[in-house]
C-alpha cells in the first residue's frame, strides 16, 4: 500500500533535475544560447543546400551533354531560333551536315536565308501546339531540299526561342511526285487509244462539257463531224490486220494535222473517229474541213509498197442547233453517217430533222420486219431472164416481195437495208431459199421444165460459215439438184469478209451452184475481183442500160463490161431492158442475156408456171 508521505517524498524528489541536464536547458534558454542553436541549424542547412547545388548543377551538366549528345546524334536538322530576331543561335551536327555550314557560318544566321518558304508571320505564329510546314532547305552549295519544319516555341534563360526540327521529304516528295505521274499516265492510258494515241470515248465524255462551256462563253459554234472509212473491213481481210493497223495510224495523223490544234480527233472505235470543231459559226468553214478531211484521207497511202486508197463517209451535227450536249449531237451525226453512206459514200452529209424522222422510220420497220415473217407478209415473185441470140427464156430472177397489211407493198431497197443492219437478212434470205426450193418441187411434180433460178444474198449471209450446209440441207429436203440454183451478190458484196466470201462462194460453185454479180459497175474495185472470184456471171446495172441509147459514156461502160467478161469467159446479162432498140443494141455488143419489162414484169408463181410451161 503506498503511504501519503512516500508521496510527498517522491514529489520533491521528481521537482529536482537529474545530474547535468538542467544545467544545458539552462544555457538553452538564456539568450546567447539561443543564438548558438540558431547558428549551428543555420549551418547545417547551408551545408545541405551547397551539397544540393552541386549535385543539381552536376546533374544539369550531364543532362545537357546527354542532351547535346543525343541532339547530335539525330538525323533531322535542328536549329533554335531567336523568336525576336530569327537568328540561328544554336545547331545539331545534322543541320551542319545537311546544310554544309560550317557551327560558327550557321549560328547568328537570318533563318529566312535556310528556309525562304517560311516567312517571320509563320514562325512567330502564336500557338501552343508544333507547327509543321513544308519548305525548301537552301544549302549552302545552292542546292536546295525539300523539308517539313516543326516549330516549337519555348523560353530559356529569359530568351523566347524557336525550336526548328527539318525532316527530309525530298524522297517522299519525290514519290508522291511519281504516283501522281503513274496516276496521270493511268488515266492517259484509260482516255487514250493505244494503236492511235488519239484521244478515246471516254475522253470525249470527260473533256465535252468543257467545250460546251467554251461556246457558250465565246458564242461559238461547235461542228462534230462522224467519219467512218469506206469499206476499211475488206483491207483488213484481204490484205490482213497489221496493214489495217498501220492504215488507221497513218489515218489518225492526218486527221490530226488537218484541224487545227484547238481542235479534237478522237477514236471511236474501229474505223469510226470524231472530229470536234470549234471556231465553226459559218456552215461554208464546216464545209471546207469535210472537204480537207476527205482530201486527206483518200490521198495515197504506201504501205509496205503496197498502194492503198480510202474515202471516209461523214456525218456532221452543229452546237447548239443540233443538240445542247454530247449525246445527241453523236446520235445526230451517227445518223447522218448513215444518210452519207447511203448516198453512195465518200462525201459528207448535214444532220436535219428528216433524217431523224427516217430513223424512227427505219425503228419502225425493224419492228414490222420481225412479225412479217410469222404472219406470212413475204411473197416471191420471178422475172425471167431471156437469151438475146434466140429470145428464148434462159432462167428466171426470184424476187422477195412484202405487202404490209397497213404499209402496203414495201419494196426491198427500203427493207433489206433495215434487214441487214438488224441481222434479220439472215432469218429472211432463208425463208426466201426456202420458198423457192419449195416452188420448184411444186413445178417438178406438175411436170413443169425447171430452168435455172436465181436468188439474192446478202453479204452476211454469205459470211455465215453455215450457209452452204444450209443450202445443202434445203436443197436435200426439196428434192432439188443445187445446179439449178445460181446465188446473186452484189458488187458491194465483194468488199465485205473477201477470204470467208471466197471460200463460200467456191463450196457453193461445187455443189454446182453459179454466181452472179448483181449491179455490176456501180462498185469500186469489183474488177479486180474478178480474176479471183469464182464467178459465172455478171449482171450490167439497169443505170448504164437507161441512158445508153443517148449517152455515148454509158454505152462504152456497157462496152468495156462486155469485153471484160468475154475475155474472162464470163456471161453478162443486161438489167432494166425497157425498149426494143435496147434490146438490139446490147445484143449486137455481145451481151449475152437481158432481163426487164421489156420482156416480162416480175410473175406470180402461177403465171411463171404457165410460162414455163408454154416455153417447153
Amino acid at each position: 500500500m503506498i503511504r501519503p508521505q512516500s508521496v510527498r517524498q517522491a514529489g520533491r524528489a521528481a521537482d529536482r533535475p537529474a545530474n547535468g541536464h538542467f544545467a544545458s536547458l539552462a544555457l538553452v534558454s538564456s539568450p546567447d544560447g539561443r543564438l548558438l542553436a540558431t547558428l549551428l541549424v543555420s549551418a547545417l542547412v547551408l551545408g545541405w543546400l551547397l551539397t544540393h547545388l552541386r549535385r543539381s548543377r552536376k546533374a544539369r551538366v550531364i543532362a545537357e551533354a546527354r542532351y547535346h549528345k543525343l541532339a547530335n546524334q539525330l538525323t533531322e536538322a535542328i536549329l533554335l531560333v531567336d523568336r525576336q530576331s530569327l537568328v540561328v543561335v544554336e545547331t545539331n551536327q545534322a543541320a551542319l551536315t545537311t546544310t554544309g555550314y560550317s557551327e560558327s557560318e550557321l549560328c547568328g544566321r537570318p533563318v529566312a536565308e535556310l528556309f525562304p518558304d517560311l516567312s517571320g508571320d509563320k514562325l512567330r505564329e502564336d500557338s501552343t501546339t508544333r507547327r509543321i510546314h513544308l519548305s525548301r532547305l537552301r544549302r549552302r552549295d545552292g542546292s536546295e531540299q525539300d523539308t517539313e519544319v516543326s516549330v516549337t516555341e519555348f523560353h530559356d534563360n529569359h530568351r523566347q526561342l524557336l525550336c526548328l526540327v527539318a525532316h527530309d521529304v525530298s524522297h517522299r516528295r519525290a514519290a508522291e511526285e511519281q504516283i501522281r505521274a503513274n496516276q496521270r499516265k493511268l488515266l492517259h492510258m484509260a482516255q487514250h487509244d493505244p494503236l492511235t494515241g488519239l484521244p478515246n470515248r471516254l475522253f470525249l465524255r470527260s473533256r465535252f462539257p468543257q467545250v460546251i462551256r467554251e461556246a457558250q462563253e465565246s458564242q461559238d459554234g461547235i461542228a462534230l463531224i462522224y467519219v467512218d472509212l469506206d469499206h476499211f473491213k475488206n483491207i483488213n481481210d484481204s490484205l490482213g490486220h497489221g496493214h489495217g493497223d498501220r492504215l488507221l495510224q497513218i489515218v489518225a495523223q492526218r486527221l490530226r494535222s488537218t484541224v487545227s490544234s484547238e481542235d479534237a480527233v478522237i477514236r471511236m472505235g474501229g474505223d469510226e473517229f470524231v472530229i470536234i470543231a470549234t471556231l465553226m459559226p459559218k456552215p461554208a468553214s464546216i464545209d471546207l474541213l469535210a472537204q480537207r478531211v476527205q482530201a486527206a484521207v483518200s490521198a495515197p497511202i504506201i504501205i509496205d509498197d503496197s498502194s492503198l486508197s480510202i474515202t471516209a463517209s461523214m456525218g456532221l451535227a452543229v452546237y447548239p442547233r443540233d443538240g445542247a450536249d454530247l449525246e445527241p449531237l453523236l446520235k445526230h451525226a451517227d445518223i447522218a453517217l448513215y444518210q452519207a453512206k447511203e448516198a453512195g459514200r465518200g462525201c459528207h452529209r448535214y444532220f436535219d430533222a428528216h433524217m431523224n424522222v427516217r430513223v424512227s422510220e427505219d425503228l419502225t420497220l425493224e419492228q414490222a420486219l420481225r412479225h412479217a415473217l410469222g404472219n406470212k407478209q413475204f411473197y416471191i415473185e420471178f422475172q425471167p431472164v431471156v437469151n438475146l441470140r434466140n429470145n428464148r427464156l434462159a432462167s428466171v430472177e426470184a424476187l422477195l416481195r412484202w405487202q404490209h397489211p397497213e404499209l402496203g407493198q414495201i419494196p426491198p431497197s427500203r427493207f433489206v437495208p433495215v434487214a441487214e443492219r438488224t441481222g434479220l437478212i439472215n432469218q429472211i434470205g432463208q425463208f426466201a431459199l426456202e420458198n423457192v426450193l419449195q416452188q420448184m418441187r411444186i413445178w417438178l411434180n406438175l411436170g413443169v421444165a425447171c430452168v435455172p433460178v436465181a436468188v439474192n444474198v446478202a453479204p452476211q449471209q454469205l459470211t455465215n460459215r453455215n450457209f452452204v450446209e444450209l443450202v445443202k440441207r434445203l436443197t436435200s429436203q426439196a428434192g432439188i439438184d443445187p445446179r439449178w440454183l445460181r446465188f446473186e451478190i452484189t458488187e458491194g458484196a465483194l468488199l465485205q469478209n473477201v477470204p470467208q466470201l471466197v471460200g463460200t462462194l467456191r463450196q457453193l460453185r461445187e455443189i454446182g451452184s453459179e454466181i452472179l454479180i448483181d449491179d455490176f459497175g456501180t462498185g469500186y474495185s469489183g474488177l479486180s475481183y474478178l480474176t479471183t472470184l469464182p464467178v459465172n456471171t455478171v449482171k450490167i446495172d439497169r443505170s448504164f442500160v437507161t441512158n445508153m441509147m443517148s449517152n455515148a459514156r454509158d454505152e462504152a461502160v456497157i462496152t468495156s463490161i462486155i469485153d471484160m467478161a468475154a475475155r474472162l469467159n464470163l456471161a453478162t446479162i443486161a438489167e432494166g431492158i425497157e425498149t426494143r432498140e435496147q434490146a438490139l443494141r446490147l445484143r449486137l455488143l455481145g451481151c449475152n442475156f437481158a432481163q426487164g419489162y421489156f420482156f416480162s414484169r416480175p410473175l406470180s408463181a402461177s403465171s411463171c408456171r404457165r410460162l414455163l410451161q408454154r416455153v417447153q
